[in-house]
């Protein structure tokens, strides 16, 4: 495809994204290998959707490293918990205090990944 299709794709696809038709938009970005249409995708699936797995996808064909590595970070934060609220169920009549694994996590994605895992909970 020449350039003057894939600017003509692109706004086509940008048009299909602002009003709301994320599958067809989503097509074309990757049709043109449209870098910004598919953070946008992965922003819409990360922030809206709240789907961080799906959003991840587009980010990594993006290649929004700092995006891939907080989604990362947040997993693994995630899997933690698990871990030791399991090990604490397996306590039930032992006093014990949480045991973590040290990663170093900024305190922006520790509160949504402990939003996240409440929200699970209830």
């Amino acid at each position: 495809m020449d350039d003057k299709e894939r600017i003509a794709l692109i706004r086509k696809g940008n048009e299909f994204f602002n009003n709301g038709d994320i599958d067809n938009a989503l097509k074309i970005f990757v049709k043109t290998d449209y870098k910004d249409g598919l953070i946008r995708i992965g922003d819409y699936y990360y922030y809206e959707k709240r789907q961080p797995l799906t959003a991840l996808g587009f980010y990594q064909k993006a290649n929004v490293k700092k995006k891939v590595d907080e989604i990362f970070e947040r997993m693994m934060y995630a899997l933690n918990r698990l871990i030791v609220e399991d090990k604490n169920k397996d306590k039930k009549n032992e006093q014990s205090t949480e045991e973590t694994i040290q990663v170093n996590f900024s305190p922006k994605l520790q509160k949504v990944a402990e939003e996240i895992l409440k929200k699970n909970r209830d």
